[in-house]
């Protein structure tokens, strides 16, 4: 294993969580707030930077990096657990613990949006614009690898024609993750300053268009005003919604569409996109049935609410339906390549068409023979879904052992894992602020935001101890 490509994707990966303090410093000495915290998380996170950037200068190669692959899964770790110990200083500074502010970090980098006090989130426009930054940031890092990384046959269950990014033959992991990242930021941050100018323009304040364009397109659910998205009116509502609609759909096909094709972004067809608008309503009307008087006017917001939890937003807005809905909607998730966490369509789909050939094969024992099937590759599926269930009967076993009602510990095992922190609201007695969760258990449900979106395959091979062998 080669530790200087490791050393500069740390170094990139701190050098883009100084840049997240730049907007909040702007936005702290606009208002007329201290900075100081802010500045001291750039200046901290910039000089590690420099430090590993000059540190990777000076140590020599060594053998060369076949495929990278686990160098890339350990930088990714590297990332997710000890990037928020960077990215906390801000919230360090505004009096929480290490712990807590650790976990704060991670929540926006996962995109999970699972803040302590959705009041001190909101007490600054500098602290809103910084959460929506390190949400912003974790978005990219997750379309990156998952198009570098997890569109392949062991990850989703079928071979695309042609893989997004894929290493050829002397290429590696870690150059087809930087070839990605190059590729999806410019729309990325493109669609980001559509949103923002379509906030805009329906009268929501800068620094609160400023965050939801931010946060909605990593599908983060942070919403700088008490009453949500709905406080902002229709017109902001459908930006809003639209934003998730493409946070949740497959982003090779967005970056096609900019670009106008492209080697790289070359793919078969979209099934999920295809998939996912066609949820939308069927959902929408499920959760409009599992509400008291089905009066007409419920169902509109439930449209919202089906998108935010397909997309694992994770925000509800009008009448809050039965929480056995919510949570399987949740867990389906958005796209394989997309900022919305969950199991995935795709893997969805490979099961579904997987159960529909073996029914076939039953009503028809003759056509084993003689139907050819297309070829697919399931057992990634099987193994992450088996994972998936085995991590979330964990942390619900885990959140009543410490004393919870089951409801909150199944509503917060879901939230935690799929991304979709502001679910917890919708369990029985129950806010959107973590802080009613103890320390010790934050820190492990934190962890759980972290493997749901390092995903839980990769999870797998990080406690194997053959996977680090040479």
């Amino acid at each position: 294993m080669s530790y200087v490509p490791l050393l500069r994707f740390f170094g990139f990966a701190l050098l883009a969580i100084a840049a997240a303090s730049a907007a909040p410093i702007l936005a702290a000495w606009i208002t007329g707030e201290d900075p100081s915290a802010y500045i001291a998380s750039l200046c901290l996170s910039g000089f590690i930077s420099a430090l590993l950037f000059v540190l990777s200068q000076g140590l020599k190669q060594g053998k060369s990096v076949r495929s990278g692959f686990r160098e890339l899964i350990l930088a990714l770790s590297v990332f997710w657990l000890i990037g928020p110990f960077a990215a906390c200083v801000p919230f360090v500074g505004q009096s929480l613990s290490l712990p807590s502010a650790w976990f704060e970090a991670v929540s926006a980098l996962t995109t999970t949006g699972a803040w302590l006090s959705e009041p001190l989130a909101r007490a600054t426009a500098s602290g809103m614009i910084y959460r929506a930054s390190l949400e912003w940031l974790g978005g990219i890092a997750s379309l990156a690898t998952a198009a570098a990384v997890f569109v392949r046959p062991e990850f989703i269950g079928i071979a695309p024609p042609v893989p997004p990014f894929a290493r050829g033959q002397g290429d590696t992991y870690l150059r087809a993750f930087t070839a990605a990242f190059e590729t999806f930021a410019p729309v990325y941050a493109a669609l980001t300053g559509v949103s923002f100018f379509g906030f805009i323009f329906t009268g929501v304040p800068v620094e609160q268009a400023i965050t939801l364009a931010l946060s909605l397109i990593a599908s983060g659910g942070f919403a700088p005003t008490p009453g949500g998205i709905a406080s902002y009116g229709i017109p902001a509502m459908v930006v809003a919604y639209s934003t998730l609609v493409v946070s949740a759909v497959n982003f090779i096909v967005i970056a096609r569409l900019a670009l106008r094709g492209g080697g790289r972004l070359e793919t078969g067809p979209d099934a999920e996109t295809r998939a996912f608008l066609l949820l939308i309503i069927p959902v929408a009307l499920l959760f409009w049935f599992s509400l008291e008087g089905w009066n007409p006017r419920q169902l509109p917001p439930q449209i919202g609410n089906a998108i935010s939890l397909l997309s694992t937003n994770g925000t509800i807005i009008g009448s809050t339906p039965q929480l056995t809905p919510l949570l399987v909607t949740a867990t389906i998730g958005g796209a394989a390549v997309s900022t919305a966490g969950g199991i995935k369509l795709l893997r969805w789909l490979i099961t579904f068409q997987r159960a529909g050939q073996e029914l076939w094969q039953l009503t028809h024992p003759a056509g084993v023979l003689y139907r050819k099937r297309p070829a697919l590759h399931e057992f990634g599926v099987w193994i992450h879904t088996i994972a998936f269930t085995i991590v979330l009967a964990a942390l619900t076993l885990t959140v009543g052992f410490f004393g919870y009602d089951l409801e909150l510990a199944v509503a917060t095992a879901v939230a935690v894992v799929t991304n979709a922190g502001p679910l917890i609201a919708a369990a029985p007695s129950s806010t959107s602020d973590f802080i009613q969760f103890t320390e010790p258990l934050r820190i492990l449900l934190a962890l759980g935001m972290i493997a749901g979106r390092l995903e839980l395959i990769v999870l797998l091979l990080l406690v194997a101890p053959t996977f680090w062998r040479a």
